[in-house]
């Protein structure tokens, strides 16, 4: 599926027919989306287009000028709806509670396949509108993610060929921020990642009767990192992400407490993984899919139901609290994904050839899809020293590592801790079956050695 996003016109010559050549094949549409999507059904590839109308796009009373030779093409029925939002005020006021029963009758929302309507910046006709360009970009952010949740695309077209730059720059930058929560949920798909590409068409400047050229090969990339957006306010698994949680919901408890839960858990595995701690991945219980999933569709709403309120004024959103909401879901999902394909989850024991199989060898070690290779070295060698070299020490029943290996006092040292990949000598049990070697943590430690994961 080829998603692509347009600005949505209502300009002079909006209803114009236009000549566009894409690929070197000429079709006539009124916008360059139009013509891009019947190139892609043509040779057979589904795709879609989706305009984003700013809500104040009606106001532009030279549309409703009759002298206006540009104006002649809006169908009559159209113009009227224009002309009540420009001259009546109850109709104005309604107009701007809920635009989208206005939009849906524009010519151009018939052939498109679904459209938004975003908020605006400026003056026009006299109403101010007092969006933020960080509102703009999450409105077509939420669009962009619940689209792909619903129905998964594999190419983004980002079509800046109308449009005021306010919004083309808003538009664009969704589209980099989704590229970003994309890759951050996909870490199995390296190299076969969602391509978003930019695309625009020649000026549409006179004479009209020439055939303008759609460039689409413009790829849109961006540099992710294996980091988690935003520290615990406190080291906790219950309480972790509570404050920060909080100031998404509101007053809302519930959401609250659901988005905690799914931010901590997703610091914690992102901890053991990025800090070299393997076993720790068996300890805990990860979210669903759906369950995350259904996080993000919290957070659409909590969006969506801030913004459509009121669509001349704006509750001044702070994008940066929501974006790295998004992307801590995002890495979360990303990392249960991984989790799930590796079969790693919580069990009592783990064998130390199942340690060295999944996170050891070159060729299958899951550290390959978050960029950090090198753990590898440093766990294998962990292994060597603890484990390998007293082999025919261990015993069939569990005994702390401390009785094989001396040299640490009785305390729990979580420097000891990360120094050997978590085989902390106070709190790792080592036992032997026949020739396997097994290992679990001490039920008494796992809330301390959670608490300085979510630290680190």
């Amino acid at each position: 599926m080829m998603l692509i996003y347009q600005i949505g016109r209502l300009d002079s010559g909006a209803f114009n027919p236009i000549k566009f050549e894409v690929n070197g094949k000429e079709y006539t549409a009124q916008l360059s989306s139009f013509a891009l999507r019947q190139s892609f059904l043509e040779n057979g590839e589904a795709s879609k287009v989706i305009l984003i109308y700013p809500v104040s796009l009606f106001l532009n009373k030279s549309l409703s000028n009759k002298n206006n030779p540009q104006t002649q093409n809006i169908p009559i029925d159209f113009k009227k709806v224009i002309e009540s939002i420009l001259y009546n005020k109850a109709e104005r006021f309604n107009y701007l509670s809920n635009p989208y029963p206005y939009f849906a009758k524009h010519p151009h929302s018939k052939e498109a396949d679904e459209f938004i309507v975003i908020h605006s910046i400026g003056q026009y006709e006299g109403i101010n509108f007092s969006a933020t360009l960080e509102e703009l970009i999450l409105e077509i952010f939420i669009d962009m993610v619940k689209r792909y949740q619903d129905e998964p695309f594999s190419e983004l077209y980002l079509d800046i060929s109308s449009g005021h730059n306010i919004y083309t720059s808003a538009l664009l930058e969704a589209g980099r921020l989704f590229l970003t929560f994309y890759k951050l949920q996909n870490f199995l798909t390296k190299g076969k990642e969602l391509n978003v590409f930019i695309t625009f068409s020649d000026p549409i400047l006179p004479p009209y009767e020439r055939t303008f050229k759609i460039h689409k090969g413009f790829l849109l990339e961006v540099k992710v990192f294996f980091s988690y957006p935003e520290k615990p306010y406190e080291y906790s698994l219950r309480q972790g992400y509570m404050k920060f949680a909080g100031e998404l919901a509101k007053e809302n408890r519930e959401i609250k407490r659901d988005l905690n839960d799914l931010f901590s858990y997703g610091k914690f595995f992102y901890s053991a993984i990025k800090n070299n701690i393997p076993l720790v991945l068996y300890t805990q219980a990860y979210h669903s899919e759906e369950r995350i999933n259904e996080g993000l569709q919290i957070l659409i709403k909590l969006v969506k139901d801030s913004l459509t309120q009121n669509y001349q004024n704006t509750p001044k959103l702070n994008f940066d609290l929501f974006r790295k909401a998004f992307l801590m879901l995002a890495i979360y999902k990303g990392i249960t994904e991984v989790l799930k394909t590796y079969k790693i989850a919580k069990k009592e024991e783990v064998s130390i050839s199942e340690l060295r199989e999944k996170f050891v060898e070159e060729n299958k070690s899951l550290y390959k899809y978050f960029g950090l290779v090198q753990n590898r070295n440093y766990l294998s060698q962990e292994i060597k020293n603890n484990f390998d070299r007293n082999k025919d020490k261990f015993e069939k029943e569990y005994k702390l590592l401390r009785e094989y290996i001396g040299g640490e006092s009785e305390d729990f040292n979580p420097r000891n801790f990360f120094a050997h990949c978590g085989f902390e000598r106070n709190s790792i049990y080592v036992r032997k079956d026949g020739e396997e070697i097994l290992v679990k943590y001490r039920e008494d430690r796992l809330e301390e050695i959670a608490k300085i994961l979510m630290e680190y």
